[in-house]
């Protein structure tokens, strides 16, 4: 065997036990969650029913509410991008206070779903300091719930999602409107550009790579990952009106009995809706680039 040959055998054994890793923790679930997708399953035993799951996935009417609540935090992006793109031109521009507010917006980000999610949960309460504030200054008798009603609990949930995601926005566009060329700013000065003329003409288009890298992993997020704050604030509720498809397999899976084939399906289908989502995402934003 001569030396060539042993270092590209040397290679490939250390990246074995990575492999090994990675087909134990996520090729093996995958495939096992596709096959008893196709089965009524109850985590003992299982039976083979064919595309009986899908057809009750598609034809009991729950998943397009549960869609529903998805697209509803996705329809939010928009504000929360506009707002981390201001704040991250004002601390760019360097106002006054600037390294106490990225400290500020930054804090959040730190924090787990689960703490914002408890932490909103008991300001929002009906005895929680929010309604105090309102009865305080005349706006509400005090006593208005919050968690109880669809607008109220959607806004309340839509509130935990800018909070904590402003910190990682901000830290996204400040590294985007690093890279911008101090050069192009001082030319753009020199030709007499106004601070609203560089912001239209320069930063924005300069940060158009941003805006769709941010605009994708949230509109990701919004179907994967909003979990542990539906957990913590509303637990899907009031009756299933909050409920991402997520939380629902959560719920198929571990508090309904019998169910884990149906929610392996579900599991399924929402691969393929985030699959679709982030190519046609990534289409747009290319022809958006060209």
């Amino acid at each position: 065997m001569n030396i060539r040959t042993r270092e590209s055998l040397a290679g490939y054994l250390s990246l074995l036990p990575t492999f090994l890793a990675l087909a134990a923790i996520v090729f093996y679930p995958m495939v096992n969650t596709f096959i008893h997708s196709f089965t009524k399953w109850n985590g003992a035993t299982s039976e083979w029913i064919g595309l009986r799951n899908y057809s009750f996935i598609f034809n009991n009417g729950e998943l397009w509410t549960l869609l529903r609540n998805n697209i509803i935090f996705v329809l939010s992006i928009p504000g929360i991008l506009l707002l981390s793109m201001i704040v991250s031109v004002l601390l760019f521009e360097e106002v006054r206070g600037w390294k106490f507010f990225r400290s500020l917006y930054y804090i959040p980000t730190i924090l787990s779903s689960v703490v914002v999610g408890m932490l909103m949960k008991m300001m929002f309460a009906q005895s929680g300091v929010v309604n105090q504030f309102l009865h305080a200054i005349g706006l509400s008798d005090g006593t208005l719930e919050w968690l109880a009603r669809v607008p109220t609990a959607f806004l309340v949930l839509i509130f935990c999602f800018y909070w904590q995601t402003l910190g990682q926005g901000v830290l996204i566009f400040l590294s985007g409107l690093s890279s911008i060329s101090n050069e192009i700013f001082e030319s753009a000065n020199i030709d007499g550009a106004g601070w609203w003329q560089r912001l239209m003409r320069i930063t924005l288009p300069s940060l158009v790579p941003t805006i769709i890298y941010f605009t994708v992993t949230n509109a990701i997020y919004c179907f994967i990952g909003l979990f542990p704050l539906v957990y913590s604030v509303t637990q899907g509720g009031p009756g299933r009106e909050t409920t991402p498809i997520d939380y629902m397999i959560y719920i198929k899976a571990f508090q309904s009995p019998g169910q884990l084939g149906y929610s392996s399906a579900l599991s399924i289908v929402l691969f393929v809706i985030v699959l679709l989502v982030s190519w046609a995402q990534i289409r747009l934003a290319n022809r958006f680039e060209e």
